[in-house]
């Protein structure tokens, strides 16, 4: 990341982060908003949350990087799209959307890589569509015959193929 913390800080930042562990909603809000206003460079930090054995941590976690809102944050929204809380998956799909056109190419990635996640597949469901009714995909993006696939009976290899395309295309 781009900035180095001092001792004091990265102490102080540890303490946000064990916060949002916390039972008393208010508390893990305000660590939440004190995390964000210190923007993109504690990305790295929350990064390790994502995989933290207890739910709220990486619910926390999701919406903290949700609402920095970053691009770095792409791979992680990605990869947490396969939480296995709904809720953590939801937010990892309303970080891509927020980032709109730039969650495009990376989705289409992990859907070719993959297609056989029932997570991936209705996560990418999820941030097309909004994106296409935000009006934040590319002109050119076939999304018509890209959410026509999902209804296709054989639509894991379907969507593989198509993602596959439209990447080869740009």
């Amino acid at each position: 990341m781009d900035k180095k913390f001092s001792s004091q800080e990265d102490s102080e930042i540890h303490l946000l982060l064990e916060t949002l562990g916390s039972e008393h909603g208010m508390e893990r809000q305000k660590a939440r908003e004190a995390l964000v206003a210190k923007g993109k460079s504690t990305i790295d930090f929350l990064m390790e949350l994502l995989s933290h054995p207890k739910y709220i941590f990486r619910w926390e976690a999701a919406k903290t990087l949700e609402e920095i809102g970053d691009p770095l944050a792409i791979p992680l929204f990605i990869r947490t799209l396969e939480d296995e809380k709904s809720d953590v998956r939801w937010i990892a799909a309303k970080g891509l959307i927020k980032l709109g056109e730039l969650s495009v190419k990376p989705l289409l990635q992990a859907l070719i890589e993959k297609s056989d996640s029932v997570f991936i597949l209705e996560g990418a469901h999820h941030v097309f569509f909004d994106l296409h009714e935000d009006n934040k995909l590319p002109d050119d993006f076939p999304i018509d015959k890209f959410l026509a696939a999902f209804k296709n009976p054989s639509f894991p290899e379907n969507i593989k193929s198509l993602a596959y395309e439209i990447l080869n295309s740009k």
